[in-house]
């Protein structure tokens, strides 16, 4: 069984961190004992596997991985550098700034200073005419050119739809994660219930209610991997007053604070006998869950009221057909011909060519894990989890929406966020 020497000059000692060996066969991936949470070897090693047989299959010779997303899930460390994955070999974490860190953190054993980056490629020993999979969806353009200029006859193909497509299944550990993180959304929806009022702005509140998050556990940060996507609030508020404007690709943004950025809660005032929707994302060891749930100071009037049913209605035949088999496509059809029945069609998921073209979206280490629940959706499996969000917007004058998060099983759906339907204030 291989150790790392815990009493090593790198400042460490005092930590007293531990590290154990999964299996003879997999002596890199190792356990740590820390203050912090961190990811089990054994899902790391797991994930790795599936990786590699996913690899081999595709006549890859490894992968190499840049973002935060990939490399926190093959090593249980987000930091800045790369995960080398080859089929054949240890698995090597290299780190840019703080090694020890990186050390002391990583799962993977093999932890080094990055280097010089022309030289990556010697540096991580591969040979040439390897082809090695990179996040070709998600690196710049540039720096893809730049790596393979350095790569000499190592060639490099976009990976990017391998590495999500894996992502999308999580285990039990991971539905556990994302299961905690709605939970607390839940009681965040509660705490909302007690702060709001009809004269707080859509900003001061969601201020509010962000720092009960970070107070009551949300390990904040929403990660997404969308283009030019960003995420300053873990959850938002939206006005009916600010119903008029879209700028972003969600059934309703609100208009956001300034010009740069035209999207999320405004200084609008939420206002008396007016719903409003809270949209939040909870976080947990960096696996997100999302919720909504529609508010009024007051009561809701006989139109809102009916609407909410309405959508509720649609929640419902949703969480009926969300099952291991079902194909996406053909149940997002099937929810449009009863939105037409229901007669809510107008205002469903937006208006007009600011209607957006999904109804629901994977949730994970990202916002907008794969699969997407559009009219192209592809079939559902046991382990995906998603979040769907029927939505009704009439421009300037009403937000009604009710959003929960589930995990795929063979036989049905279990529904992660349990808060009430709705809150009258």
């Amino acid at each position: 069984m291989r150790m790392r020497d815990c009493a090593a000059s790198d400042g460490l000692n005092s930590a007293r961190h531990v590290f154990h060996s999964v299996q003879a066969s997999a002596a890199w991936v190792v356990t740590i004992s820390t203050e912090t949470d961190t990811i089990p070897s054994s899902e790391i090693l797991l994930r790795i596997q599936n990786l590699r047989r996913t690899l081999q299959n595709a006549h890859l010779e490894g992968a190499l991985l840049f973002s935060p997303q990939e490399s926190y899930y093959y090593s249980g460390l987000g930091i800045d550098g790369a995960v080398f994955i080859p089929v054949e070999g240890e698995p090597i974490h290299l780190i840019k700034r703080n090694a020890a860190f990186g050390r002391a953190h990583s799962v993977i054993l093999h932890v080094q200073e990055f280097g010089k980056q022309s030289r990556l490629f010697e540096t991580l020993g591969i040979k040439p005419g390897a082809r090695i999979a990179v996040e070709g969806d998600l690196l710049p353009l540039s720096f893809v050119e730049f790596l393979q200029s350095k790569a000499k006859d190592v060639q490099l193909v976009d990976g990017g739809q391998v590495f999500r497509q894996l992502r999308a299944l999580k285990s039990e550990f991971e539905i556990g994660l994302i299961e905690r993180a709605a939970r607390l959304i839940d009681r965040m929806f509660e705490f909302c219930k007690e702060v709001a009022r009809p004269e707080m702005t859509e900003i001061e509140l969601t201020s509010r209610l962000d720092s009960w998050l970070l107070q009551s556990g949300h390990d904040g940060f929403i990660t997404t991997h969308a283009f030019n996507s960003a995420m300053l609030h873990y959850s938002y508020v939206v006005s009916s007053g600010a119903a008029a404007l879209n700028t972003y690709f969600t059934p309703v943004s609100s208009i956001g604070l300034s010009l740069k950025y035209p999207y999320g809660p405004s200084r609008k005032k939420i206002g008396r006998a007016s719903p409003f929707l809270v949209d939040a994302c909870g976080n947990c060891q960096g696996y997100i869950s999302d919720t909504t749930r529609t508010f009024v100071c007051g009561r809701f009037d006989r139109a809102a009221h009916d609407q909410l049913d309405a959508l509720n209605h649609v929640r419902l035949f949703i969480s009926r057909g969300l099952k291991s088999g079902t194909n996406l496509g053909q149940l997002y059809g099937q929810v449009f011909e009863l939105v037409n029945e229901l007669g809510i069609q107008e205002h469903f998921m937006g208006n007009g060519a600011d209607r957006v073209p999904f109804i629901g979206h994977g949730v994970g280490l990202e916002l907008d894990d794969l699969p997407v629940f559009h009219s192209g959706g592809p079939e559902l499996v046991a382990g995906n989890v998603l979040a769907c969000e029927p939505k009704l917007i009439v421009p300037g004058k009403m937000v009604l929406g009710i959003e929960d998060t589930y995990v795929i099983t063979q036989s049905s759906c279990k529904q992660l966020s349990m808060a009430r339907d709705s809150f009258e204030i």
